[in-house]
């Protein structure tokens, strides 16, 4: 019974039930067309018996009489009735006769022996368009029924022998349709445990199974770009909070191995404090980027509002650098269709980067431009270099810079990655007349 549990046990479990419907619909039209076929064939030989002998029986001064002698042979039996008179009876047991002598004055009647095997037929006899008389034709049904037994028997063992067939065949010709899906199968889950790159790639193969290799390929494609981003989020994790957990672990350990003044323990503390303010902030962005990924947690959020909060939060920040942070609220209330945290997460790393380069000035602004809502992040700063401008995004890129600003250079990688989540994007504006660097954030309204 496992066997059947298998799609090739199902196939050809379900072809040999239709071929033995199938097989057991035309077994039966056989055998019934192929009955009643003889049982016309008898009952026209019959008719043909009694019309024989109505031609060797004559008709004279109202009695009927016999100049020629009809076949008797045991299998074509006629008699000849006057009335119910039998002026012929041929020879035979007492069941025959009685039967006969039943249908002696009757017409265009069949009967069949209680006991089977014979026919019998009357016909009329007439002259000048009266009736004189009745022919009794009888005709053995012995080779009618073997021939009918032996049809019943082929038909039965041709259908027997038609469902082995069909259940081989099928079991052979599925198991070999399927033996290329089970090597793409095995091939596909190797794959995929060992990171291998191979794909089933274009080569040819019937409709069918080449979908299922595109299918493949593509579900390959999916588990490694959902492995390299696991990976380069673990990558992200470990290169973002390396610079902030060596800034603690160094305070520590110098504050364990030297004493220090009232004032340097203090501001030793701040640094920590403020490296384990920044470790939160990224462990916060990142879990903001993979709840956005996950689709979870998607709202609504007013641009204004949104605008005023983040100024609250970044003001002092950017006033200890000696930045003033103009804020540019939309011309005409405008709503985001995400939560506001993840619209300050992503902003936050953008105004980070403002404050490390901006010379004054740092300008956040917002409008609703083409169905979407455009948050702009500006400075007064040098800008990006032509160089650098196809590969600010990229993780460490910032990092690279010899500008003597610190940062691993994980900030606009992480906001763009998580305005990606959420259906948005952050790109770098073409560079300023005045210089600068400009920001935008597209989120979806």
């Amino acid at each position: 019974m496992s066997r059947f549990r298998t799609l090739r046990g199902r196939l050809t479990a379900l072809a040999l039930v239709a071929a033995l419907a199938a097989v057991t619909v035309l077994t039966i039209a056989f055998n019934v067309l192929l009955d009643r076929s003889l049982d016309g064939d008898a009952n026209s030989r019959l008719r043909s018996l009694a019309a024989a002998a109505s031609t060797t029986v004559t008709y004279q001064d109202g009695r009927l009489a016999l100049h020629e002698s009809p076949d008797d042979a045991a299998i074509d039996q006629v008699w000849i009735y006057q009335g119910t008179r039998a002026i012929e009876r041929p020879p035979g047991g007492r069941e025959l006769q009685r039967t006969a002598d039943s249908l002696a004055g009757q017409s265009d009647v069949f009967d069949d022996l209680p006991s089977g095997g014979v026919r019998l037929y009357a016909a009329p006899l007439t002259h000048g368009g009266r009736r004189v008389g009745t022919a009794v034709a009888a005709q053995s049904l012995a080779a009618y029924d073997r021939t009918t037994d032996l049809a019943l028997v082929g038909s039965l063992a041709l259908g027997a022998i038609l469902l082995v067939a069909v259940g081989v065949l099928t079991w052979i010709t599925v198991g070999r349709a399927l033996g290329p899906v089970h090597e793409m199968t095995r091939s596909a889950a190797e794959w995929s445990e060992q990171h291998a790159p191979q794909r089933f790639g274009a080569t040819p193969r019937p409709d069918e199974l080449g979908e299922l290799a595109r299918t493949f390929d593509a579900l390959l494609d999916r588990v490694a770009s959902s492995l390299r981003h696991e990976q380069r989020l673990s990558a992200e994790l470990s290169h973002e909070l390396r610079t902030p957990l060596a800034r603690i672990v160094a305070e520590v350990e110098l504050l364990r191995r030297r004493e220090r003044s009232q004032d340097d323990r203090r501001e030793a503390y701040d640094l920590i404090a403020r490296a384990a303010e920044q470790m939160s902030d990224i462990l916060e962005t990142l879990m903001a980027a993979a709840r956005a990924e996950a689709q979870i947690g998607v709202g609504r959020s007013e641009v204004g509002e949104v605008l005023a909060r983040v100024a609250d939060a970044w003001q002092p920040s950017l006033a200890e650098r000696h930045l003033e942070l103009e804020v540019r609220p939309p011309p005409a209330p405008a709503t985001a269709g995400i939560d506001v945290e993840v619209v300050e997460r992503i902003v936050a790393p953008l105004l980070d980067n403002a404050g490390r380069y901006a010379r004054s000035r740092v300008v956040l602004s917002a409008r609703a431009l083409n169905g979407a809502i455009v948050l702009t992040v500006a400075d007064d700063g040098p800008g990006v270099p032509a160089d650098e401008r196809d590969s600010v995004f990229e993780p460490g890129a910032g990092g690279r810079r010899p500008n003597g600003h610190g940062g691993a250079g994980l900030g606009l990688p992480l906001a763009r990655r998580l305005a990606k989540a959420i259906g948005g994007d952050v790109t770098l504006a073409p560079g300023a007349a005045d210089g600068g660097a400009e920001f935008r954030v597209e989120l979806p309204s």
